[in-house]
């Protein structure tokens, strides 16, 4: 069928819905969308028809069908405001409830707040409406009021589960890591294969000063265990063995869009030596942005795997000839591991995306450096082979619009130093708190600066205040800014020293406090999240400020807060020392990378041989 005939059968259904009945229409829709599938109004027309004839799951398979695809033209918004104003005159909550969680998937995190505090409007008895309303309010760091509607789901459910692991999310978010642990653990008693439950639960005890290292790889290799040997595929690769051929890298990442680990993928890409090696992508969210675009231009390949399920995204994966996949995110959200557990390419890495063990055996190796994951001492703590890199494992790329460095120190204007923590909350832990509430006392006139999401509501914030003051912090001393993306660099103009968090260290932030001429402390411990300070200090000739103990920790933040010459000249170019570091040396880090890849490919050609 031509795209006219096309255009006409789509007419002739507006038509019939109008003289006639949405029924009849709907041959006319589908033979409009089979034809020209291009075309977004023809969706949002045959998913309106559907729902006139109270067809609703149809509707939903439909438009779930199109989350990939967006809203960019007026015919469509149009097309899809007539879908939306029919809902409304059929006060359907299910169908809000289902429209949000597909603008949601499709990265319209508003327009699914939207639809799904109309669901719970119309229905506030609809617990998957709360539920997911519970989902999307995290996506936009609004943790209290996700909790609430988490709550409000389970007193109408308790056997809802995705609420459950909302709420242990929000949880998570707001520092309250043993509850949001119990809250996975009760996901997992009404479901014990649920993979996002056991994922997250697992990124909390991360967190958790309380939980060993130990306790959680043997979780880790639980997971393993449990969701992921069972799926191993058992069969032989048909690969040319040239050990020197040219190579197809493959990396997997729901993060390749705006997002933290695309600032550290990019740079990679830009730099690795082509000659020798392919690289695709294999994006696992929906929603794909500029950042997304970009990177696909850097790319022999880019494939949205959102729409596929394991089985089928490993059969692209090894269509593709993939002889090196690399996972770059670990148990974090949106992570496609049981893909990986099928073994689709014959070199499996994860690198970059969580710092510590997948517990999956289908993963060969975890790339790494000496630094985070101290020789003689990770082993044990992997099911991976700890893979060390001869530099750092990791390289930062500033943002573009990131603003120059404060010419003077603020203490110089303010008569007073002001330390400053910038971590997410989740990774601050008590002993942390407490720690600084000793450097404040010690030190009566410095203040604290503190970023937190929730500050604007009252009951979290009342909650967070009791913590602080609960480990001895003066909250008179204490400034809580809410957490920005826009303005966010210029908040470093108002620190003077920064305080790392602890035990799961800052990463990226930790990158950007240096880059805005922050110098930061930190306290190193045995594990890769309580290396990140160090490693990073390291790499720029400032170990000196990564302690040992807190006792020490506390004790390099007052000398340095104490000493105003040693202040600034620590400070004095600390964005060119950054810059000059190997945490800016991209070619560096592309070539140990891409020989990495190589030597493990020569390994497995010499182990298959032999077999």
């Amino acid at each position: 069928m031509a795209p006219a005939d096309a255009s006409v059968h789509y007419q002739f259904g507006l038509l019939t819905c109008k003289v006639d009945a949405p029924g009849p229409a709907i041959p006319h829709f589908v033979n409009a969308l089979r034809a020209a599938p291009e075309r977004s109004a023809y969706w949002f027309a045959l998913a309106g028809a559907l729902l006139e004839v109270d067809r609703i799951g149809e509707a939903r398979a439909l438009m779930e069908r199109f989350r990939d695809r967006g809203v960019s033209d007026e015919e469509s918004r149009a097309a899809l405001k007539d879908v939306v104003d029919h809902a409304f005159s059929l006060a359907n909550a299910t169908y809000f409830a289902s429209l949000g969680a597909l603008l949601m998937t499709m990265g319209d995190n508003g327009g699914a707040v939207w639809a799904l505090e109309k669901s719970v409007g119309l229905d506030p008895d609809l617990a998957i409406a709360h539920s997911n309303l519970s989902g999307v309010l995290q996506k936009v760091s609004r943790h209290g009021l996700a909790m609430s509607h988490a709550q409000q789901a389970i007193a109408l459910d308790p056997a809802c589960v995705g609420a459950h692991i909302n709420l242990g999310c929000s949880q998570k978010s707001l520092g309250q890591l043993t509850d949001a642990i119990r809250s996975f653990d009760r996901a997992l008693a009404l479901q014990p294969l649920n993979v996002i439950a056991y994922s997250n639960r697992l990124f909390a005890k991360l967190y958790a000063e309380a939980i060993p290292a130990a306790d959680y790889a043997s979780d880790a290799r639980m997971f393993g265990t449990r969701f992921a040997d069972p799926l191993l595929r058992l069969r032989p690769f048909a690969k040319d063995r040239d050990p020197e051929r040219r190579l197809r890298i493959g990396l997997v990442s729901g993060d390749l869009c705006t997002h933290a680990v695309a600032r550290f993928i990019e740079p990679f890409l830009e730099h690795l030596d082509r000659s020798s090696m392919d690289v695709y992508a294999y994006m696992t969210h929906a929603h794909e942005d500029d950042v997304s675009r970009r990177l696909s231009t850097m790319l022999d390949g880019w494939r949205n795997i959102s729409g596929l399920d394991d089985d089928a995204a490993a059969d692209l994966i090894e269509a593709d000839a993939i002889d090196v996949l690399v996972d770059l995110s670990g148990h974090s959200s949106g992570h496609r591991l049981l893909l990986f557990a099928r073994k689709p390419a014959p070199v499996q890495v994860t690198w970059i995306g969580h710092p510590a063990t997948t517990g999956l055996r289908a993963i060969d190796y975890r790339l790494t450096d000496a630094v985070h994951d101290l020789p003689g001492v990770s082993e044990d703590l992997h099911t991976e082979t700890v893979w060390r890199l001869p530099g750092v494992s990791a390289t930062y790329q500033a943002r573009g619009d990131i603003p120059a460095v404060r010419g003077r120190p603020p203490f110089e204007d303010n008569g007073y130093v002001t330390f400053g923590v910038l971590n997410r909350f989740e990774k601050i832990s008590d002993l942390a708190l407490e720690t600084w509430a000793g450097i404040l006392h010690t030190l009566p006139d410095a203040r604290l600066f503190m970023v937190f999401a929730d500050v604007g509501e009252s009951d979290i914030l009342a909650q967070v205040e009791e913590r602080l003051a609960r480990a001895g912090l003066p909250l008179d001393r204490i400034r809580l800014h809410p957490r920005v993306s826009t303005g966010y660099f210029e908040l470093y103009h108002q620190i003077d020293i920064a305080l790392d968090s602890f035990p799961y260290n800052g990463g990226t932030t930790s990158c950007d406090t240096l880059y805005m001429g922050v110098p930061f402390v930190a306290l190193q411990g045995a594990s890769a999240v309580e290396r990140a300070g160090v490693a990073v200090l390291t790499a720029v000739g400032l170990e000196e400020l990564a302690a040992e103990t807190p006792e020490a920790y506390a004790a390099c933040a007052l000398s340095l807060a104490r000493d105003p010459d040693r202040l600034r000249e620590v400070r004095s170019g600390l964005r060119e020392r950054m810059i000059a570091s190997p945490l800016m040396d991209h070619a560096r880090l592309a070539a140990d990378v891409g020989e990495a890849f190589r030597t493990m490919w020569r390994r497995w050609v010499d182990a298959s041989r032999a077999a």
